[in-house]
């Protein structure tokens, strides 16, 4: 009996420790870009005056802000893609961080050309 305790015990233990880098990922987001993503984010939009700041506040919900207007929405991430939605339009985007995750880049998923280049503050 103490042997087939400790064979038990031996054989969860290994179990715990193969199955402790699996998540519940049931939407392809990736635990470890939404917890970088998280905060306040700001850009320039080239030729113009215009700043856009962007909040992520948590692993699913987001603001942009503009001036004095707010837009509130949610947002997805795969490794290799976020997809923001707002006003029931989502918009997909490849994003990459640079600058010791300072700095996020979103590229149009159909072109690569840069759409945004955000800093974190």
């Amino acid at each position: 009996m103490k042997k087939q305790l400790l064979f038990l015990g031996i054989t969860l233990l290994v179990l715990s420790v193969v199955f402790s880098g699996c998540t519940d990922n049931k939407n392809g987001s990736s635990t470890i870009n939404t917890e970088k993503i998280l905060g306040k984010w700001t850009a320039t939009i080239p030729n113009t005056p215009l700043i856009v700041t962007m909040n992520f506040v948590t692993n699913t919900s987001y603001y942009e802000s503009m001036n004095e207007t707010r837009i509130w929405g949610t947002y997805t991430m795969t490794d290799e893609t976020i997809t923001l939605q707002s006003g029931g339009v989502p918009h997909t985007f490849q994003y990459s961080f640079s600058n010791n995750d300072d700095t996020l880049t979103l590229l149009e998923t159909n072109t690569g050309d840069v759409y945004l280049i955000l800093t974190r503050q």
